[in-house]
């Protein structure tokens, strides 16, 4: 990957952060201050948290893409749906014909570190030159840093600090 990659990610701890809501809101005062930001975040329940069950939503239609599949109440496994998400990262590919000030990929977790979920998208954008951002859960950081080779910046979870990042990329 090249040195200049427009590539960051919000790390963050714990599912009880408000991370997507994070992402929705800048978004939207991006896009109310005339520059495209564009992608998938996590649909939101009231409270401005992860919905249950699971969808992604278009940040620009409002369109959302259920993700999660009903394994029944005893099950322990995961319950992302493959083909779901599959199906919303139409969204993303989408970008690579009109490309946007920013993209907004939902997350880099375990579907991406298995070769999976996202990757390819987060791949074709990164080598389109289209700024990303992401939200990356800290246990994952590691594999998030082989993925990226080192070059992604990695922002606190902080609206301040954020805010930064997007608005000098989207400014250049």
């Amino acid at each position: 990957m090249g040195t200049e990659l427009n590539l960051a990610a919000i790390i963050y701890d714990n599912d009880e952060q408000p991370v997507d809501a994070l992402l929705h809101s800048l978004a939207a005062r991006l896009n109310r201050s005339g520059h495209r930001v564009a992608g998938l975040a996590m649909a939101l329940n009231e409270q401005g948290l992860r919905r249950q069950p699971m969808a992604l939503q278009d940040l620009e239609s409002g369109r959302e893409y259920p993700i999660a599949q009903n394994l029944g109440t005893g099950s322990r496994s995961c319950c992302l749906d493959p083909h779901g998400l599959a199906e919303a990262t139409s969204v993303l590919r989408a970008l690579l014909e009109q490309p946007p000030g920013l993209a907004v990929v939902n997350r880099f977790g375990q579907q991406e570190i298995d070769g999976k979920g996202c990757r390819a998208e987060f791949l074709q954008l990164i080598e389109a030159g289209i700024p990303v951002l992401t939200l990356v859960k800290r246990k994952f950081l590691q594999q998030w840093h082989e993925f990226c080779g080192g070059e992604a910046i990695d922002l606190p979870f902080s609206e301040s600090i954020v805010q930064q990042w997007c608005d000098e990329v989207v400014s250049r």
